[in-house]
């Protein structure tokens, strides 16, 4: 198949909104029909939950859990043991920091970079509140790019956790991780990273990116329903680390006073599990597995350098980030501090049938540099096709005669 791919009406959305061009991927991204389908029918023919019984139902619902966990691990080259389904990315997040073994390790900091998202700095944050720890934030250039002299000086054999993420929101900004890793392994300090904006659109897979432990939400790239996050963590730390969070089947032979942890992945799921969104996850993964063998990367290569290509070739428009033909996330404004309001462009674009976010997009320390109001947030994902480019970039040059 050529670069050029047209999916959307594999997507319930577009029967509603035909006309829409939905450039928000990168907060939620569009959800298959055929995951929709499996998650109604799980709903309709087993609702019970996992590992809680003995009758027919509960067994096809563990039966269902391990089947999508194996074709999850299969999609990130790991092992089934070391992936896990979370409710959230700050719970996933708050039980390992809560979990981890600062006093044993004699570590009492934690490393974050400036540009992590509010699901991983707040949950961090608050971590290091309640724990009494030490936190350290590595700033960022005035383009957004994580300064690795920075995070060299931050790191010190007292830290036990980093987080820098892969690719983060607002700009889209690359983190070069492996240059982190190994600023981590020298201090033999844990890197926490969050995939989210990278899975699902690239070939990157949460076993690749040279992390110790790293999360994602399931229904941004990997186009799952929403409520579901997804943990890969090192199978030897997997085998040691104690959850901060337990409860439910993360435990075995409780005792009115003890209890004893459940070996993992079990371990690192506690409570009820969302089984529908696990079941729409199960077919989103062979869904995207289809779209790779039709050409999604190179469609998404693609598309991806044309809406580089259009947005750079707009004046007035100023791109964050240092963005190149490989971003899937594209950050901006109109004009400069006299320029137009990153809430009134999306409500213009709107206008036009076309979906985008702004504001400071959940991290603010990262967006504020850029502009105190917020941004223009742009995320692509294989249903955009180059006429979805096209009229965005059409409406955004009207924007720009009208109002600036």
């Amino acid at each position: 198949m050529t670069a050029a791919m047209d999916i959307k009406a594999d997507f319930g959305v577009y029967d509603v909104e035909p006309e829409l061009v939905y450039l928000d991927s990168a907060s939620t991204t569009l959800v298959p029909k055929i995951a929709v389908d499996a998650t109604q029918r799980f709903l309709n023919s087993i609702v019970s939950s996992s590992r809680r019984g003995a009758y027919r139902l509960a067994v096809d619902a563990s039966s269902m859990t391990e089947n999508v966990r194996k074709s999850l691990a299969d999609f990130m080259d790991a092992e089934k043991s070391q992936v896990s389904f979370q409710k959230s990315l700050p719970t996933a997040v708050a039980s390992f920091a809560y979990g981890f073994d600062w006093k044993g390790t004699n570590r009492n900091k934690i490393v974050l970079a400036q540009n992590e998202e509010h699901s991983i700095l707040v949950a961090l944050l608050r971590a290091a509140q309640t724990l009494g720890l030490q936190v350290e934030t590595v700033p960022l250039s005035s383009d957004g790019i994580l300064d690795l002299s920075d995070l060299d000086q931050a790191v010190d054999m007292e830290t036990g956790i980093v987080a820098v993420s892969h690719v983060t929101v607002g700009a889209g900004v690359i983190n070069p991780l492996q240059e982190v890793a190994k600023i981590c392994q020298e201090h033999e300090a844990l890197l926490l990273t969050d995939a989210t904006r990278s899975m699902g659109v690239t070939d990157t897979t949460l076993s690749s990116l040279q992390a110790d432990i790293a999360v994602c939400s399931a229904n941004i790239g990997l186009m799952a329903p929403p409520g579901l996050a997804l943990q890969w963590i090192r199978k030897d730390l997997g085998e040691i680390h104690q959850p901060g969070v337990l409860g439910g089947s993360a435990v075995a032979n409780v005792e009115a006073q003890s209890f004893e942890i459940a070996f993992q992945p079990d371990k690192f799921e506690s409570g009820t599990l969302n089984l529908p969104a696990i079941a729409g996850l199960g077919a989103s993964l062979d869904y995207l597995r289809e779209l790779r063998n039709q050409g999604q990367l190179k469609h998404m290569n693609a598309i991806t350098a044309h809406t580089y290509d259009s947005l750079s070739d707009i004046e007035g428009l100023i791109l964050y980030g240092n963005p190149t033909k490989e971003n899937s996330i594209f950050g901006f404004n109109i004009g400069d501090k006299d320029g137009i309001n990153c809430h009134e462009i999306a409500l213009f674009l709107d206008d036009s049938n076309i979906a985008v976010r702004s504001g400071l997009v959940c991290a603010h320390p990262l967006i504020k540099p850029f502009s105190e109001e917020g941004i223009v947030q742009i995320s692509l994902h294989a249903y955009n096709t180059m006429e979805d480019i096209d009229r965005m970039v059409e409406s955004l040059r009207m924007i720009i005669k009208e109002l600036l």
